[in-house]
């Protein structure tokens, strides 16, 4: 075995690797300079000098009407749960909300952890909604999840209202949408343990915000899990999905869009109506019968008034590199209702809306973007693969009488202290040009380090190691207006 001096010393060694090796790409770098040099400095907060556990995060941030940034954070962990966090861009302040939602959901000695917020944030009436999920997928965690809740929280009062768990055992995947005329929360209910699988499969499911009462509207999948990362709920009160097929694929979907009609009281099935022939940015078709199943909404946002949709499908939804407008007032069998806006490239959940511009973030490389996934490259060794992952912050204008093909590169994302990105998959912004993220970065030292269960494959046996990242919240200012 190593000595305690031979181990401190071979640490020291990594940590001087590392600190020279994203020094020095920096100072390769000219920021301001419009090319591939070019740096967006963000300000990070480390959120593993808070827990440990916390190891990344996708969706659960959302910016409010009161102006702060509120987000998530989430863990694979038997033994800790999400964090809830909200950041003050005029003061410049983060604050911990929460730091365990199993905690505010009255499981802190149930053995089994609300690990994940895994939804988006929505906001009604001074109030934001999101949702849990389980965080440790090995099966003996999955057996004993009790199921996600459903959880709403008062901006002005700090207070938060439980409505308890959706339906027991089902997890939440992952999707949250508000209907704010009717009151009704909208969320989507996986099953996760293989029985459950088995014999039933993805229920859509409303909450009445007021009485709390929770109304199965229909099954989605037979005999599957699944589920969906986006809702749209139109100007009427209509609730629209599609399934996310990169994890599952199913015989009776190759592209359909649903939609829960609260005036006919169902879901309404249009069968592969998706866009059949996708395109690459550079126009060049994209082909293959993998691409064409797994066709899905991979970000959805509602445009201002609610009429239409903003929707993108990238590589884990089909391939298809556009932006897309979706108008359900229109035919949607002959494709009429789908609108191509812009070429943009692949993109994923690391896309938000902020004033009249589009954010997203891509790999410097588009070919690496539609072939690799950020949240797999982020376990790769940095000694080996090296200390580059050159994540890129990005933006179109969707103001009228703009070329929303005009992309803005805004440079490589590395925070105020030489770290840079290694995964973005929660992105959200504002109307000032304001870019908030959280992901994965590259640390500086183990203080800054995400602690992860290693041995899923081991009931019973938890050992844990500290990963060659961290998991941090930054914000860009871009000057977008």
């Amino acid at each position: 075995m190593k000595s305690i001096r031979t181990k401190m010393i071979l640490a020291a060694l990594s940590f001087a690797v590392l600190f020279f090796a994203v020094n020095s790409d920096l100072n390769a770098q000219k920021p301001g300079e419009k090319h591939e040099g070019k740096i967006c400095q963000v300000s990070s907060f480390s959120m593993n000098k808070i827990c440990k556990e916390w190891d990344g995060q996708w969706q659960g941030i959302g910016v409010a009407s009161d102006g702060n940034c509120y987000f998530a954070t989430s863990t694979h962990s038997s033994g800790h749960g999400a964090g809830f966090h909200k950041y003050d861009p005029v003061k410049k302040e983060h604050t911990m909300i929460a730091e365990d939602m199993t905690i505010v959901c009255g499981e802190e000695f149930s053995g089994s952890q609300q690990g994940k917020i895994h939804s988006p944030i929505v906001e009604l009436d001074g109030w934001l909604y999101f949702t849990t999920h389980l965080s440790n997928y090995w099966p003996e965690g999955i057996s004993i999840y009790p199921g996600a809740h459903v959880l709403g929280y008062e901006m002005a009062t700090g207070k938060f209202r439980d409505f308890g768990i959706v339906k027991p055992r089902y997890s939440i995947y992952s999707a949250i949408q508000v209907d704010p005329e009717r009151k009704v929360l909208y969320v989507m209910v996986s099953p996760f343990h293989p029985p459950l699988i088995k014999e039933d499969g993805v229920h859509l499911f409303s909450v009445d915000i007021e009485s709390g009462e929770k109304k199965d509207l229909g099954q989605v999948s037979h005999g599957e899990t699944g589920g969906t990362p986006w809702f749209y709920v139109d100007h009427q009160g209509n609730c629209w999905f599609t399934l996310w097929k990169r994890e599952w694929q199913y015989e009776y979907d190759r592209g359909n869009l649903y939609c829960y009609s609260p005036e006919a009281g169902k879901i309404i099935t249009y069968k592969d109506v998706l866009p059949k022939e996708g395109k690459l940015i550079d126009g060049s078709p994209v082909t293959g019968t993998y691409s064409y199943n797994t066709r899905c909404w991979n970000y959805t946002e509602a445009l201002p008034g609610r009429e239409r949709c903003l929707f993108a499908m990238g590589a884990w939804g089909g391939g298809d590199e556009r932006l897309w407008i979706f108008d359900p007032s229109k035919d949607i069998p002959s494709g009429e209702a789908f609108e191509p806006i812009a070429s943009i490239g692949s993109t994923f959940h690391e896309t938000a809306r902020g004033g009249d511009r589009l954010y997203f973030v891509q790999y410097e490389d588009l070919e690496v973007q539609r072939t690799i996934s950020p949240e797999l490259a982020r376990d790769e060794d940095p000694d080996i693969v090296g200390y580059n992952s050159n994540l890129r912050l990005r933006s179109i204008s969707l103001k009228k009488g703009d070329d929303p093909n005009l992309i803005t590169d805004h440079g490589k994302i590395v925070d105020q202290d030489g770290r840079a990105a290694r995964m973005i998959n929660a992105l959200a912004a504002d109307d000032q040009g304001r870019v908030y993220m959280t992901g994965d970065w590259y640390i500086k030292s183990d203080r800054e380090a995400s602690m992860y269960n290693l041995l899923w494959d081991h009931p019973g046996e938890r050992l844990y190691s500290l990963m060659k990242r961290g998991m941090f919240f930054a914000v860009a200012e871009t000057g977008e207006e």
